[in-house]
């Protein structure tokens, strides 16, 4: 739907987004188009505007995930500015406000989810009476394991429910599972220090940000040996031991992600599926569909038109 009068706006996301104040970042002047649709217990939006400022004060209804899909958004949190670009996201968290302001041309896609199921199914997965721990930085690197593991489902459910084709409710309450245990794998996976050395946590570490750095790069193992300091046996061993598959699936996981959300937010006529699979050293582009069609639930083809 679109919308020049951010009011409207504001209360036709009421349902999965509560109160807000939205406005345009200058000016007077708001075009805004949202696409919405709601699971039981989780509620997903898309946002495209000229600008955007949303303003919520703190809540107790929901965690809010924002992935941004083309140009960067700002939140403001205790007088401190962070920005946000392709490879990481935002969570809101219950209890804290939200200011998030996007100067031109924003497009992201947002995941709500409900507190009071979303404790509930943490308790049963976990098998522990504990609320969802998420009292951690609201910046989610994309290319993390479990940020990765987000990201994967957000796309999956999204695809599904923007499917022209009917969606059976089992196919439907599975991708809502598989959205609701990725939040909570994210809020309990990452404690590397319970699992690997702290040496080998730094080491590993360095791995990881040159493979990121280096998505559209050639990236050998011996260039892995060398930035992280250990031998790649060592370093393989630490890949497997924290993700469950090596440094080469790793790599490859990271630049799926990195293309999903490259065709997701292009907005050039002129990029096409292979540009953007070769781009990230994806040579066969059979094979590349494939994987890709897998891991998000839709074809490259279906994510660069929408």
């Amino acid at each position: 739907m679109f919308f020049n009068n951010p009011e409207e706006f504001e209360s036709f996301l009421k349902p999965v987004g509560g109160d807000t104040n939205i406005r345009p970042v200058k000016g007077s002047s708001f075009n805004a188009e949202i696409c919405m649709k709601r699971l039981n217990h989780v509620g997903l939006f898309s946002i495209s505007a000229n600008s955007f400022k949303v303003i919520k004060e703190p809540q107790q209804d929901f965690f809010g995930l924002t992935i941004p899909l083309s140009s960067p958004f700002t939140t403001t949190e205790s007088g401190k500015d962070q920005s946000y670009y392709s490879k990481s996201a935002h969570m809101l968290l219950p209890g804290r406000s939200f200011n998030l302001s996007a100067h031109q041309n924003c497009h992201f896609l947002v995941s709500n989810f409900f507190i009071n199921p979303i404790n509930d199914y943490s308790n049963r997965l976990l098998q522990s009476d504990a609320q969802l721990n998420l009292d951690k930085s609201p910046d989610i690197p994309l290319a993390s394991h479990s940020g990765s593991l987000l990201l994967s489902s957000v796309a999956r459910a999204w695809s599904a429910l923007n499917n022209e084709e009917s969606v059976s409710d089992i196919t439907l309450n599975e991708l809502e599972d598989d959205l609701m245990s990725s939040l909570v794998l994210y809020s309990s996976l990452d404690n590397d220090s319970k699992y690997l050395k702290q040496e080998s946590l730094y080491r590993l570490g360095r791995a990881e940000e040159y493979i990121r750095e280096n998505l559209k790069n050639t990236i050998t193992r011996d260039q892995l040996a060398e930035v992280s300091g250990s031998s790649i046996r060592t370093l393989s061993r630490a890949f497997e031991k924290k993700y469950g598959f090596g440094p080469k699936a790793f790599i490859k996981k990271c630049r799926l992600n990195s293309a999903y959300l490259e065709l997701l937010s292009s907005v050039d006529e002129m990029t096409t599926v292979t540009q953007i699979a070769v781009e990230y050293g994806f040579k066969h582009i059979g094979k590349f569909a494939i994987e890709y069609k897998k891991t998000f639930g839709e074809s490259p083809s279906t994510s660069l038109i929408k």
